[in-house]
């Protein structure tokens, strides 16, 4: 199953962390050059440090002046906003499209991560039924039945899901068809290490993480859930969907700390919809 489901190479991010950083992850070698030339000729503070990132394929920078600190050393017309700006371009200028801005880890020091896709590398669709069920069986098959049921009806015409980052652990899947939730299932497997659980709640299949994916403070864990992201996009691709919306209905703020309100909510929600071919 995982050879049906190749790592992304048509997809990567570009996130913010902490005061200073700015990190690359799954990204090919030559858009480090034209982000480092971006970031010194925008940014008015000089690079602090770079690091190499091969476990994901990635790059990181510290830069001087903490652009996402609360008082960056700017200039004028020289910000925090126009540094991104300036990433964004070289980002298209190389064949990059932005398709999701998303914060996936929800802790005050983290900022949005950039998901960008690369249009000149096309592979051919996989119908729904493409796939092989037995490989692997992780659900009851009473729960796998009620995608099943879908696959036909999926294929008629335009087709759409849902996807909600929940709580600080949880990935919600409602209306998906089960080829995409096992794509979904090999995308956590190829890229998180300490284990899931799922199962189907009231209607919608759940993946539940062990470990707090969407409160991480460590670059290690940062990095395993923006590869999650990176190959779920990629595999629910060979499907025909695409992200077509993107929406932050987060509750955050003095509630959760003064009254420490536990209840799990809804940080990020996208809808993917899949054309008629």
């Amino acid at each position: 199953m995982q050879q049906q489901y190749p790592p992304s190479r048509t997809i990567c991010c570009l996130s913010f962390h902490e005061t200073d950083k700015i990190r690359l992850i799954n990204a090919p070698e030559s858009l480090v050059s034209p982000l480092r030339q971006a970031i010194v000729s925008t940014w008015n503070q000089s690079i602090k440090r770079e690091t190499s990132l091969p476990q994901c394929g990635g790059h990181e920078f510290s830069l001087k002046g903490s652009p996402w600190g609360p008082s960056p050393k700017t200039g004028p017309l020289i910000t925090s906003t126009n540094l991104v700006r300036a990433l964004s371009r070289v980002m298209e200028q190389w064949g990059w499209s932005l398709i999701l801005a998303s914060n996936v880890s929800h802790v005050r020091e983290e900022k949005d991560s950039l998901f960008f896709e690369r249009e000149d590398h096309q592979e051919p669709l996989l119908s729904l039924q493409e796939r092989d069920t037995g490989q692997m069986t992780l659900v009851d098959a009473s729960e796998r039945k009620e995608y099943e049921k879908g696959d036909e009806a999926a294929l008629e015409g335009v087709n759409s899901f849902t996807v909600e980052l929940f709580g600080y652990d949880t990935i919600r899947v409602a209306g998906a068809p089960a080829a995409v939730i096992d794509a979904l299932r090999l995308a956590i497997l190829r890229h998180w290490t300490q284990g899931h659980k799922e199962g189907v709640v009231k209607g919608a299949h759940e993946f539940t993480f062990t470990g707090c994916p969407f409160q991480t403070w460590g670059s290690e864990t940062s990095i395993e859930i923006a590869m999650v992201v990176i190959q779920a996009l990629e595999n629910v691709r060979k499907y025909g969907f695409k992200l077509c919306e993107s929406t932050d209905v987060s509750v955050v703020g003095n509630k959760y700390e003064t009254q420490k309100v536990k209840e799990k909510q809804i940080i990020d929600s996208w809808v993917l919809r899949r054309s008629k071919q």
